[in-house]
């Protein structure tokens, strides 16, 4: 007897834990339905929006639109959508949602999901022949051989250009695994410049400017036109102030004629 009822409480267990990931992946559907089937205005409504499984969506923020590379105009959303967990539980899950204009057309959508612990990377896109020809012609400005998941990669890789930021208030010595205002490093600073990354890019730009006042090293032709090119863009990039992150601004003063 003890042992059939340790085996029914074993099957119930399981059966729980089937139905947890079941209702995670019914959200997870439900919420990818919504978001590639609605516009930037739906989107901005979603609090408004009725769904099924999802039961509430909270801490809504658009941090920004802003003009990339060559007609592109990226806008980035966060939220948190609740799901129910177990009979009696309410999960939730933070989630970036990128929209993204070519000329005013929408060409596609990638939506990035928050992990647990242990959990593998979730992302999902829908990305049209609009976002392969902006890739395209960044390969020919930058000079690279970048694909669709590089971009995505890149997009979705949330990085913060600015020193002195948090409780520590400290200059940055390394980024992306490497230290910075090193010679050696030049390499990997130009490749930055290269990112689909606006933030990432400015660091590129950053540490290239420092050698290039140091008289370290020249930039060859291709690698100047890059430089002039991100400063004269002047892209409108993720920053900081103090402890204040989320500050999206532009780095270089525009000139008041």
């Amino acid at each position: 007897m003890f042992k059939k009822l340790f085996l029914l409480l074993i099957l119930l267990s399981f059966g729980n834990l089937y139905c947890q990931d079941d209702d995670y992946e019914v959200a997870k559907k439900e919420f990818e339905n919504f978001v590639f089937s609605s516009d930037s205005i739906k989107i901005q409504n979603i609090k408004n929006t009725k769904f099924e499984k999802i039961t509430d969506i909270q801490e809504y923020h658009h941090s920004v639109t802003r003009l990339l590379d060559f007609g592109l105009t990226e806008s980035i959303y966060e939220l948190r959508f609740s799901y129910p967990f177990d009979i009696q539980y309410v999960k939730g899950r933070n989630v970036f949602i990128f929209l993204f204009y070519l000329h005013g057309k929408e060409v596609g959508k990638i939506v990035d999901y928050a992990q647990y612990k242990d959990e593998e990377k979730q992302i999902s896109s829908k990305l049209d022949s609009g976002i392969n020809d902006y890739i395209v012609k960044h390969n020919l400005f930058y000079k690279t051989n970048y694909s669709q998941k590089k971009f995505i990669d890149d997009i979705i890789t949330k990085n913060v250009y600015g020193d002195y930021c948090g409780y520590s208030g400290s200059k940055e010595e390394k980024m992306f695994d490497l230290e910075l205002e090193k010679l050696s490093n030049v390499e990997s600073y130009v490749n930055w410049m290269k990112s689909f990354n606006p933030e990432k890019q400015m660091w590129g730009y950053d540490q290239i400017q420092y050698l290039l006042r140091k008289e370290l090293i020249e930039l060859e032709t291709d690698e100047q036109k890059i430089f002039n090119h991100i400063k004269n863009r002047n892209a409108i990039v993720e920053t900081c102030s103090d402890c204040k992150f989320g500050i999206f601004k532009r780095v270089f003063k525009i000139k008041n004629n």
